[in-house]
């Protein structure tokens, strides 16, 4: 895990990739292309909810809130999850912190 992230770091989406929403009648996901590499990336479940978040810039804390208000959750178990995502996201240059300067 990124010793980076704390419930006050502040996240986007980057700017460089292109995602869209996929819908079935079983799953909704996200899939994202990064322009720099080329390369697909695909997420489901509660992960697309926090992806919409990360539309625009918002701390942690404020996307562990949302989900835990939207989801029957463990909050521990949901800030666990939450974290590892980011993290993964971040590692993958998907998500980046915003520059408080």
């Amino acid at each position: 895990m990124d010793n980076n992230i704390n419930k006050n770091s502040l996240l986007v989406a980057s700017k460089n990739l292109v995602a869209t929403g996929l819908n079935s009648d079983t799953a909704e996901s996200v899939v994202i292309l990064t322009l720099q590499d080329g390369i697909y990336y695909e997420l489901k479940g509660v992960a697309v909810r926090v992806w919409e978040l990360l539309q625009s810039p918002q701390s942690l804390q404020t996307i562990l809130d949302i989900i835990l208000s939207e989801y029957e959750v463990n909050a521990e178990q949901c800030e666990s999850d939450l974290l590892s995502l980011i993290a993964d996201l971040i590692r993958r240059n998907l998500v980046e912190f915003v520059n408080n300067n």
